[in-house]
């Protein structure tokens, strides 16, 4: 217990201070950061607003004549989400410069954007409209063994590397340059030719490409036949 003039007392307000300056740091950081894409030309120059992340939450229910509830959640992004967003990216950013610099095989991410001219900008309301323009004008996202532009996020090369918990092909990463840091030879070698001449894919980039399509297909419809589940018990009353 904390007697009235005790040094335990300015050491709490010391790190406290401490923190909120921390916090001001990374929450200007990550405002230059973002700025810095949008000049590159990412979906934010075209469409500030951020659409709320939606979630759907499905759990078992004794209420329910199915005995399962589900609900809609949108998520609004704060100051915080833009910190860790922005973080993340130029972690992820950081490490495919690396990769490219030193030769070492990864699955780069990548992403094509159509040209949206400025009176089409400027014909489209602002807010979610505006944000839906921007990413109708994206193609999808590709995974490739060579570097090349992320124009979605604004950047000259990109990596996911930061879930290795989530993303089994981000820990697989992980130990890629690791091995390179300890001059190891790499788990994940570049693609061997085959009979025909032509150059296979690596291990790792398989991985990239078959999670993410081994996650897509089985979440997406998931969502979709909850969210149409949603709508259907809902029928003509409002949503929140």
């Amino acid at each position: 217990f904390a007697m009235a003039g005790d040094d335990s007392d300015m050491d709490g307000v010391e790190d406290l201070e401490a923190t909120l300056d921390a916090l001001r740091r990374l929450d200007w950081a990550s405002e230059q950061r973002l700025q810095w894409r949008k000049d590159g030309g990412s979906l934010e120059s075209i469409g500030p607003y951020e659409l709320p992340d939606m979630q759907v939450k499905a759990r078992p229910s004794t209420d329910e004549p199915d005995g399962w509830a589900v609900d809609i959640v949108a998520r609004e992004r704060y100051t915080a989400s833009r910190i860790v967003t922005e973080l993340m990216l130029a972690a992820n950013e950081a490490i495919a410069m690396f990769g490219e610099a030193n030769a070492i095989p990864m699955p780069y991410r990548c992403q094509d954007m159509d040209d949206v001219s400025d009176e089409e900008i400027e014909s489209t309301p602002e807010g979610p409209c505006r944000a839906w323009l921007a990413i109708r004008s994206t193609t999808k996202s590709q995974i490739s063994p060579t570097p090349r532009p992320h124009a979605g996020l604004g950047l000259d090369v990109y990596v996911q590397a930061t879930s290795p918990v989530r993303r089994y092909a981000d820990l697989a990463l992980h130990h890629q340059i690791k091995a390179h840091l300890r001059g190891d030879e790499l788990p994940f070698p570049d693609g061997m030719e085959g009979e025909d001449g032509v150059k296979r894919a690596s291990a790792i980039l398989r991985l990239a490409q078959d999670g993410g399509e081994v996650s897509r297909q089985l979440e997406r419809p998931a969502n979709d036949y909850w969210l149409r589940e949603f709508l259907r018990r809902r029928g003509t009353n409002p949503t929140e």
